[in-house]
């Protein structure tokens, strides 16, 4: 059921599609850029496997070769920035949220030269060790509809901001100064507030938890925050009292004070947990902590924040502090379904370009696999079998979503469309997309009849005709001339 309503001639993710093209072509001057980036983002989708250079993914576009996309990577005149606040606005339109979420996290990408920009030896969250890996801060935006890769800035070490020979053959601009990652993480949100970007609340880890700029930025805009801290995390918890560690200040909640609360759904049910929150001698400010079910001593350490106008609870924010596992959702569908990691790319420019082209094909993924809104949008019934129009839900969507909320509770009769996964919105948008391999079928090798060798001195080949003869020789036919 689910099939055939979006893949039905395309119109639910097709015009997903559409609408993301139109947000990007403003971006590109040139029609050869602006059509090379649509392929490009088609091909992300389409490639399959670990590795996407524009070589496969020339072919994946039907390209004769890979000079179009490199070109568009390292030698077309366009803004990426302005193609982020392109893919950001479509973001926006399908999953803004003034109570949403801006999440701050980084990935490495592990590489194996020296020449890529930004590559060094460096600590990589995905292996927990000491790799040679680029590393990315990411922003992702997250509701309760869905999440999406929002905003990212590329850490470059200080050893390569020194080196100025290494940065001018990786292009690195000059004004690109040494940040480190909390400072990158704050000029996202900071930059978010400046631009109007609808959110109510910031997390992040132990590394942006630290620094203090975060949370004064955050605090100067009206928004709250839960960032977690490290254990000797210094609060003051009484107004004329010296500041206490958090693990000390942990000590002295009592037994009866700690709350058998979910933070979320995992990949294995419900996030249970034991938590506690502490007043401090502020009183838009909580110390919230977390502490395993089956190890007691696995305790974990968040500072809260919410301004005067927001009612505050523990299942706030707690529902707040469980809003960080989506990040590494996004950077999990990010490298294995839109390439995020898979380029070959050693340039400045170049990475950026690529990295925002991957972050606008998952965000097509991560919208077509968005829940259906609260309030249902429009419906409109076909009239004489034409479907909904443009911006509309379609017909077959009117009942996403209604499902029991009891066990007690009956299910509908027709409980809608199943709700489908990044992975399982990229396999359709390719059936919906791509042409009909019955119609036409790809490209593929034969076996056709050669004229047999004879001795004496070689013959003069004949001009093309039909084959004849007994030896073979392999030919490619097919559709894609050129491949």
């Amino acid at each position: 059921m689910a099939v055939a309503a979006i893949v039905e001639d395309g119109r639910w993710l097709g015009s997903l599609q559409e609408e993301l093209r139109a947000r990007l072509a403003p971006v590109f001057c040139q029609a050869r850029s602006r059509l090379a980036a649509f392929d490009y983002v088609d091909a992300l989708l389409a490639e399959p496997g670990d590795r996407r250079s524009c070589w496969q993914l020339a072919e994946a576009a039907g390209h004769v070769s890979p000079r179009r996309l490199q070109a568009l990577l390292a030698e077309h005149a366009w803004d990426w920035r302005a193609a982020l606040g392109a893919v950001q606005r479509f973001i926006l339109d399908h999953l803004a949220d003034p109570e949403a979420i801006l999440v701050l996290d980084e990935t490495a990408e592990l590489k194996q030269g020296q020449m890529t920009v930004g590559v060094a030896r460096q600590h990589a969250g995905i292996t927990g060790q000491v790799e040679n890996c680029q590393t990315v801060v990411n922003c992702a935006y997250v509701t309760g509809r869905g999440h999406a890769l929002f905003d990212f800035r590329l850490y470059l070490p200080r050893g390569w901001r020194e080196d100025e020979a290494r940065c001018a053959r990786a292009q690195v601009p000059a004004d690109v100064e040494f940040a480190t990652k909390t400072e990158l993480g704050t000029q996202m949100i900071t930059g978010a507030i400046g631009c109007g970007v609808p959110f109510g609340w910031a997390a992040a880890d132990e590394v942006y938890g630290r620094s203090a700029k975060l949370r004064q930025a955050c605090e100067r805009a009206r928004k709250g925050y839960v960032l977690a801290v490290p254990r000797n995390f210094k609060v003051a918890l009484h107004p004329h009292r010296g500041k206490v560690r958090a693990d000390a200040a942990a000590r002295r909640v009592p037994a009866v004070a700690w709350e058998t609360r979910s933070c979320g759904r995992g990949c294995k049910g419900h996030r249970d947990y034991q938590w506690a929150w502490l007043a401090t001698a502020s009183p838009r400010h909580w110390l919230l902590l977390r502490r395993s079910i089956a190890d007691p001593s696995d305790l974990a350490f968040f500072y809260c924040h919410a301004p005067a106008d927001r009612a505050v609870s523990l299942p706030l924010l707690i529902k707040v502090c469980g809003s960080r596992w989506p990040v590494e959702e996004c950077h999990q569908q990010a490298k294995g379904q839109a390439g995020l990691d898979a380029h070959q790319v050693r340039l400045w420019q170049s990475f950026h370009r690529h990295t925002v082209l991957s972050i606008c094909a998952l965000a097509l993924l991560a919208i077509a696999a968005a829940r259906p809104q609260a309030a249902p949008l429009a419906q409109v019934p076909p009239v004489g079998g034409i479907p909904a129009g443009p911006g509309q839900q379609p017909w077959d969507w009117r009942d996403t979503g209604i499902l029991p909320t009891s066990p007690d509770e009956p299910p509908p009769e027709d409980p809608g469309l199943v709700k489908v996964s990044v992975p399982e919105a990229r396999r359709l948008l390719r059936l919906a997309t791509a042409p009909d391999e019955r119609r036409c079928p790809p490209a593929r090798l034969r076996l056709v009849p050669l004229a047999a060798k004879t001795s004496g001195p070689r013959p003069i080949p004949p001009l093309p005709g039909p084959p004849q003869g007994s030896t073979h020789m392999i030919t490619k036919t097919g559709n894609k001339p050129g491949l």
